[in-house]
This record gives structure tokens, C-alpha cells and sequence, in this order.
């Protein structure tokens, strides 16, 4: 009976250590997938960490292990270190597939909402500033159909002040917190995730807007008004100006400590395969849409008082005094819930009528846009 039992347990040992064996290699060659595009010595550096790992794994199993009649130290070791290149072949290449995954996946589809209050039609495009070229193009189509069928468009876009351009460096500086201009950051993002700027596909509108100027506003704040906002802000709530003190000792140490992050990753992107490119690609939009999604804590930003519930404030008022019936709105996704809250309160008759995701990226060498799903405006 004795002999039975301990047959049945070294059979069950055996299937669990094979079925281990066989979930490590399914592991590491999701890995390959990723890590196979890398250099040859980024790869063998990855298999010597697995090695290292496996061998510090395998000491204290050698601890228990080593009294052991069936104990077999170099075999053991190998079997280990074998292990730990296989596990870390799959570690290393999990960050890659989460990023893809809130590409594809995750919380970053935009709005395409529809509201009324009865008289008046609005529809907002959420919008983000890089996409993917299908994205544009296809909201561009749908503006194009909105003025055929009698829409005024609303833009965002913070307004200059002429003669102050004191006030732009002010916004860069005090409340995104970089020297950079805004559309080159965006347009430097663009090019090293291998995606599309939005101001490069508006030229299709452009004949329109000097053909009927009254359907095109810019439906924005100023820099001089974000401004006032601003200082009224630090004299009336001790509690932001601290915030904004604290962000700007944050932005400064890591400007000092990382300098210009863009230069290094579009350096490698100029020499890297095409199959790198679509590495780093991946990775740069995972990271993105996190940021949009706010999973990276972004969202506790002080600025977003003034970058955005200003600005939502400013939204609502262009709207409720507009004497256009049918107004579409493209507008930064994250401004969709401050700006229905705060046309709520300007008119408690606006409902929202219909709303539905767009995905604004997809992955590398996607043929189509992944659309969760899309209308034209109510008409």
C-alpha cells in the first residue's frame, strides 16, 4: 500500500512538473515575440539575467533538497537556471503586451456624444491630439458631412493675445510645465510613436473656412483669460498655489534628471528595423493611452483647474449663447464630462441623446481603425 501511494505521488509530481515546464515554455515564447526584435545582445542579456535569477532561486532548493536520495546538484542547477531564462524571457515581455492591450483593449476610446435640449443639436468629437491616420481622416469626413448638413463647427484651441507672447510661454512653462511649444511636443510625440499630428489632416476644412468664416469658431479660452483664471485661483485657495509650487519643483528636477527623453528614444528609432520601429511604437501608444486613461496618476494635476475646468466653463458659455442651432464639437476626449456637467447647469434641458467610443489609435500596422462604433450627427 506504501509502495502504491508514494507510485501515485511521484506520478502527480511528474504531470505538475511537466505541465510547469510546459506553461514556462508557452511563457517564454510569448516572449520571443516580443524580445526576438531586439538586438541579439539585449536578447542574450535578458537569458544571462533568467540564468542569474534561476541559480539564486535554486540555492535555498538546494538547502531542502540536498539530503535527498534522488538529489542530483548539477542537474538540478541546470533544470533551474533553464527555468529562470525561460521566466524572465516572459517577464521581460510583459509590459509590451499590457501596453498593447490598453491600446486595443483598454479605457481609451473618445466620445462621439449627441445632446439637445429641444432647440439646439449638439455633437461632440472627443479628439486626441495624436492618433492614428484613419482616425483623423475619418472625423474630417464627418465634418465635412456636418457642414452639409447646415452644422457650425466649434474648435478647441487656446486663443494667443497679439503682441503677448509673454502669455504662451507662460502657459507652457507655468501649467504643462516645459519651455516646449505645445504643438511641437505633440508633433515630436507624433513621430516617435509613429503616428499622426491632428492640425496635418484639417487642410480639407481650411477652403470652407475662408469660404464662410461664421461656420468655423474657435471655441476657446485665451491665454490672458487662463491667466486671470490662474492668479485668481492663487489668491482665493491657499491649497493651489501649494499644488503649483510642488509641480514646479517636480517639473524642474526632472527636467535635471532626464533631460529631453524624446532625443534618445527618435535617435534609436533613426537607426532601429522595422520591426523595432513597431516595438517601440507599441510601447510608446500603450504609454500614451495609460496617460490619457489617467493610470498613470495624471489626474490629480493642479493645472487641469485651469487647462480644463476652465476651459469647460468656457465651452458650455460658447454654446448656450450660441444663436447656431446645430453645433459640432471636436474637443479634447477629457473635456467631455466637465464640459456636460457644466452646460447642465447653464441649460438643465441639454440631455445627452446617444454616445459611443471611437478608438483614436490602434497598433502598428493595423490595416483599419478598431471603431467600437461611430454615427453620423442627428440630423
Amino acid at each position: 500500500m506504501a509502495a502504491s501511494s508514494s507510485q501515485n505521488t511521484g506520478l502527480w509530481f511528474a504531470r505538475l512538473s511537466g505541465a510547469a515546464w510546459l506553461a514556462l515554455i508557452l511563457f517564454a515564447l510569448a516572449g520571443v515575440l516580443v524580445l526576438g526584435k531586439l538586438p541579439a545582445w539585449m536578447f542574450a542579456l535578458v537569458l544571462v539575467a533568467g540564468a542569474v535569477l534561476g541559480a539564486l532561486l535554486w540555492l535555498p532548493w538546494c538547502l531542502v533538497r540536498r539530503r535527498a536520495p534522488t538529489f542530483r546538484g548539477r542537474r538540478s542547477f541546470l533544470a533551474w537556471a533553464l527555468a529562470g531564462m525561460l521566466g524572465m524571457l516572459g517577464l521581460v515581455s510583459l509590459p509590451v503586451w499590457s501596453l498593447a492591450f490598453f491600446v486595443q483593449g483598454g479605457p481609451t476610446a473618445v466620445p462621439l456624444a449627441t445632446l439637445s435640449n429641444g432647440k439646439k443639436t449638439v455633437v461632440f468629437q472627443g479628439m486626441q491630439h495624436v492618433g492614428s491616420e484613419d482616425f483623423y481622416k475619418s472625423v474630417v469626413f464627418d465634418l465635412q458631412q456636418a457642414l452639409t448638413d447646415g452644422y457650425t463647427l466649434f474648435y478647441e484651441g487656446v486663443m494667443p493675445v497679439p503682441g503677448r507672447p509673454d502669455l504662451t510661454d507662460w502657459f507652457n512653462q507655468t501649467l504643462r510645465g516645459t519651455k516646449q511649444d505645445l504643438s511641437a511636443s505633440y508633433a515630436q510625440m507624433a513621430e516617435q510613436c509613429g503616428l499622426s499630428f491632428q492640425l496635418n489632416y484639417f487642410d480639407a476644412i481650411k477652403a470652407d473656412m475662408a469660404l464662410h468664416p461664421s461656420r468655423h469658431i474657435t471655441a476657446d479660452a485665451s491665454f490672458l483669460e487662463m491667466k486671470t483664471e490662474y492668479e485668481r485661483l492663487l489668491r482665493e485657495e491657499p491649497g493651489f498655489a501649494a499644488a503649483m509650487a510642488a509641480k514646479a519643483t517636480k517639473a524642474r528636477k526632472e527636467e535635471s534628471e532626464l533631460g529631453d527623453p524624446f532625443g534618445g528614444i527618435l535617435g534609436f528609432m533613426t537607426h532601429a528595423t522595422p520591426e523595432q520601429r513597431k516595438l517601440v511604437g507599441i510601447i510608446c501608444r500603450g504609454v500614451l493611452g495609460m496617460a490619457i486613461s489617467g493610470a498613470l496618476g495624471e489626474e490629480n494635476d493642479p493645472a487641469k483647474r485651469v487647462i480644463l475646468d476652465y476651459r469647460n466653463r468656457t465651452l458650455a458659455r460658447f454654446v448656450t449663447d450660441s444663436p447656431h442651432d446645430k453645433i459640432y464639437i471636436t474637443y479634447g476626449a477629457a473635456h467631455f464630462p466637465g464640459f456636460l456637467a457644466e452646460l447642465q447647469k447653464r441649460d438643465p434641458a441639454f440631455v445627452l441623446r446617444s454616445v459611443k467610443g471611437v478608438r483614436p489609435m490602434t497598433l502598428p500596422d493595423e490595416p483599419k481603425l478598431a471603431t467600437l462604433a461611430r454615427t453620423s450627427p442627428a440630423k
